[in-house]
C-alpha cells in the first residue's frame, strides 16, 4: 500500500507542474540588397529576447556573427556581405 501511495503522489505532482517554457522558434528570411550585401531578418524571436546569428560552411563549426535584442515584434535585422564560399545561417534565441 505504501508503494501505491508514493507512486500516486508523484503522478499527481507531475500533473500539476507547469509545462517548461520553450524559446520561440525563429524564422529566417534572407534577401539580396545588391552590391554584395544580404539582409537577414530573424522574426518570431519573442519580445526583448537575445538573438545570436551564426554562420557556417560545413554545419559543424559555427561562427557567431552578431547578438541583438529583438524589437517589439520579435524581429532582428542584420546585414552581411556575400563571400566566395557558400554560407548557412542560424538564429539561436534566449528569452529574458
Amino acid at each position: 500500500m505504501k508503494k501505491l501511495v508514493t507512486t500516486l503522489a508523484i503522478a499527481m505532482l507531475a500533473a500539476h507542474l507547469p509545462a517548461p517554457t520553450q524559446p520561440p522558434l525563429p524564422t529566417l528570411l534572407i534577401s539580396d540588397l545588391g552590391g554584395g550585401n544580404f539582409q537577414i531578418i530573424a522574426s518570431n524571436c519573442g519580445y526583448q529576447s537575445q538573438v545570436e546569428l551564426s554562420a557556417t560552411t560545413d554545419f559543424v563549426n559555427w561562427t557567431a556573427i552578431s547578438t541583438n535584442t529583438a524589437s517589439d515584434g520579435g524581429v532582428v535585422t542584420n546585414i552581411v556581405q556575400a563571400t566566395n564560399s557558400m554560407n548557412f545561417y542560424r538564429a539561436a534565441v534566449s528569452t529574458p
